[in-house]
């Protein structure tokens, strides 16, 4: 972790996040999470302040969804099967979530009801105006701009309906089993599988009803281990990957868990533990997705390369469009394009290069992936 510490600028420091993604977390769910994990001395007031304000917003939670629980219930996705984006964090995804959303015949999960998902569809518009002073102006990991009214990833939000997101390891770091069993399937049985898809279906649901039923656009790079559990819920769903040179999306997903991970955490792990954790889900995340990428229809699946999107945006776009055979791209080009020109002059993050010892030790893990995609050593 030296090496992202090295690079930390005052800037990045400014914008580090002080909210917990649980804030509004279901007080059935809160609870069972204390149980099953220690929460260390250091963030017990963070959970005490969790606590307190999922209880405060309890009555409005109740009150969400008694006033949609028909309407939640009467949503269906066989007509309008989700297109999701998968690839390892700092792949590019958010980049090509931000363009496809300016697409207006999608759906997708905003910042505002991604951090008030509970009591969100209580307002549309009042509390979303709001939550503005709540947001910072830049995300702290990459410097993308925020707003409440931006794309985001819907396994946050999961993690406050559901005790099965595999996001929870990011907040118990010693708890690899959330990673294990809701990202990979690994020692999970039938019914958790399915209790798992049905918290899921219904995290869907509200994104839809919030987005008045349009087709769900989704990015969330926890699913890209799931192929095969997204395709029994969804068969006709279409799915773009997309892959990045392993060496800087290591660097960079370590750079995400300095900014952005270790603020969400309830224990203490070493930076050793952390480099750890992320060999691990970067292996088996991609590794499973490898395993599964086959049974995706033919016609359903695009790869595209992190560099290809990169140097001609919207070529890539125009390609996603064309082979996974999604209607409108000349209605949403005008849009995109507008997209496209605003953060033309955006400049990503450089890191350190990796010592010689760390790059061996990830070529050797990530072999299989270096050969899939034609990465060099």
């Amino acid at each position: 972790m030296d090496i992202l510490k090295k690079n930390a600028s005052k800037k990045e420091k400014r914008y580090r996040i002080s909210q917990h993604q649980l804030y509004l977390v279901l007080p059935d769910v809160w609870r069972k999470l204390k149980r099953a994990n220690k929460i260390d001395k250091k963030y017990r007031p963070v959970a005490r302040r969790i606590a307190w304000i999922s209880y405060l917003t309890r009555p409005l939670q109740v009150l969400q969804n008694s006033l949609n629980r028909r309407a939640l219930k009467n949503i269906t996705f066989e007509d309008q099967p989700p297109l999701f984006i998968l690839g390892h964090w700092r792949s590019g995804t958010t980049f090509l979530h931000y363009t496809l959303s300016k697409d207006r015949q999608f759906a997708y999960l905003c910042n505002y009801q991604n951090f008030a998902f509970n009591i969100a569809l209580l307002s549309r518009k009042g509390l979303r105006a709001i939550s503005r002073l709540w947001f910072p102006e830049k995300r702290p990991q990459d410097n993308i701009k925020m707003s409440p009214y931006y794309p985001a990833e819907e396994e946050q939000p999961f993690t406050t309906i559901s005790t099965r997101s595999g996001m929870h390891s990011f907040f118990f770091p010693r708890n690899r089993m959330y990673f294990d069993k809701y990202n990979i399937f690994k020692g999970i049985n039938a019914r958790e599988k399915r209790l798992w898809q049905r918290d899921y279906r219904w995290l869907l649901r509200n994104i839809s009803l919030y987005m008045e039923n349009k087709p769900l656009l989704l990015k969330n790079p926890h699913n890209t281990g799931r192929v095969r559990e997204l395709l029994e819920l969804f068969p006709n769903a279409k799915f773009i990957f997309l892959h990045r040179e392993p060496y800087t999306t290591f660097l960079s997903t370590l750079h995400l868990w300095d900014t952005v991970v270790r603020t969400q955490f309830f224990q203490e792990v070493s930076d050793e533990e952390i480099r750890e954790m992320v060999i691990y889900m970067f292996r088996e995340t991609l590794r499973k997705y490898l395993d599964e990428r086959d049974l995706i229809p033919e016609g359903n699946l695009i790869e595209v390369p992190y560099t290809e999107l990169d140097a001609d945006p919207l070529g890539t776009v125009k390609k996603i469009y064309k082979e996974l055979g999604i209607p409108g791209y000349k209605e949403a080009e005008p849009y995109i394009l507008k997209h496209l020109e605003k953060v033309r002059d955006y400049k990503k993050n450089v890191f350190r290069e990796l010592d010689q010892d760390l790059k061996k030790r990830i070529y050797r893990e990530l072999k299989f992936y270096f050969d899939a995609f034609g990465y060099e050593q």
